[in-house]
Formats: C-alpha cells, structure tokens, sequence
C-alpha cells in the first residue's frame, strides 16, 4: 500500500488516476470529510511511533461506488470509537480491481 496525504498524512509522490485509485485530490476530499466529522487526531505512522501510541485496531474500509462512500464509511468508523489518533493508509496506485480501499489504525497513548 502507498500511503498518500494531505495536511499531517506523508505524499508518496504523484499518481496517475485511474477510476479505481485514491489519488491526491481524492484524499483531500477525505481528509475535509473527516477533520469535520471526527474527534481524533489524524497522523502518520511515523508519528504514531515517534509518540510510543500503542495500536488499538487496524481495519480495511472498502467501496465500489466512490471515493466520497469510502470517505463516508471511514467517518462512520471513526466517529464510534473512542481512539484520540487514527492513520490512513489509500489504495497501491497500481491496482487492478475495482474498488477503492483504505486501511485505518486506530491509536491510543503510550501505556506506562
């Protein structure tokens, strides 16, 4: 998987679009769906070690609609749990099915 990013997420270079990738202008319409609908806090993974979070869940989302029903479903993910931080993960450009797919990390604190 490519993880792609607007704003706090990591940019894994430019893609071609395609009809079944997440590409640039796509995760930012996800991530303005979710920064208004979500309480946690959006970060990379490298943040997520760097701050000693402790993973609480990992889980695909996938849609065969469109990019705005993966974005919805994640929210709908995101907005029952409890988890402060969350990561995203988009799609490999370079697939060849037809669906669009995002793997979430739901985070909580360092445990001491």
């Amino acid at each position: 998987m490519t993880l792609l990013a607007t704003g706090s997420l990591l940019v894994a270079g430019s893609v071609a679009a395609g009809n079944d990738v997440v590409v640039d202008s796509d995760v930012t319409k996800v991530t303005q769906v979710l920064a208004a609908e979500v309480k946690a806090e959006r970060i990379t993974v490298e943040q997520a070690k760097e701050m000693e979070l402790n993973r609480a869940e990992t889980y695909e989302v996938t849609s065969t609609v469109s990019v705005d029903n993966l974005g919805m479903q994640i929210s709908e993910k995101l907005k029952d749990s409890i988890m402060p931080y969350y990561s995203i993960e988009f799609n490999d450009p370079t697939s060849d099915d037809e669906s669009y797919k995002a793997v979430v990390t739901e985070y909580f604190g360092k445990v001491e």
